[in-house]
């Protein structure tokens, strides 16, 4: 999933060099051989299986905060709570990129995308769905490491806690600069 989201963060960063670029880019990207079936098999399926444990897991789960407001529990809640609001992100992006468009027969372009970031709940979605993937990708991270006993040492996950920071700031940060893209104040790197 977090290789996902970096390919897809990187195609949208074609936003930061202008319409043509991105356009350009979106149609590079649609006519690869096989498309349909690699966006079922490689984006569709892991995200609903994805979502269908993190659901399990949230419903089994309890947070206990209140009692114990330990770092570890807040950010188990955390996990849980950027979870669904990803999950509900995606549901709004998947309707604004590929819905949307289908029922009104047009495709996904820039000017699409423009329109959409200047309207404030579409921008205010956006931001929140960003905040909320970049942590839980990060934080997903940070535990899975702590889980499959990659970082056993308190040495370790402190530094591991360095990284899971660092790669969070730099996925919003992206996210965000994607986001401005369309409106023309992203920075075209």
């Amino acid at each position: 999933m977090g290789l996902f989201v970096l390919l897809h963060f990187y195609s949208n960063s074609y936003s930061t060099k202008g319409a043509e670029a991105y356009d350009t880019h979106l149609r590079s990207l649609d006519s690869l051989p096989f498309m349909g079936v690699v966006q079922v098999l490689f984006i569709y399926a892991p995200i609903l299986f994805h979502a269908a444990l993190g659901i399990g897991i949230t419903l089994r789960g309890g947070a206990n905060v209140r009692a114990y407001p330990y770092l570890g529990n807040w950010r188990y809640l955390l996990q849980r709570v950027s979870g669904i609001g990803v999950l509900l992100f995606v549901g709004a992006h998947v309707y604004k990129t590929q819905l949307e468009p289908w029922l009104n027969g047009f495709t996904i372009d820039f000017a699409h995308m423009q329109e959409g970031m200047h309207e404030p709940l579409t921008f205010t979605v956006y931001v929140l769905g960003i905040l909320g993937t970049s942590y839980h990708l990060a934080n997903g991270v940070w535990t899975f490491c702590i889980t499959w006993g990659f970082t056993v040492s308190r040495m370790a996950q402190h530094r591991l806690t360095v990284v899971s920071v660092l790669l969070f700031l730099f996925i919003f940060l992206v996210g965000i600069n994607n986001m401005m893209g369309f409106l023309g104040y992203g920075l075209g790197l």
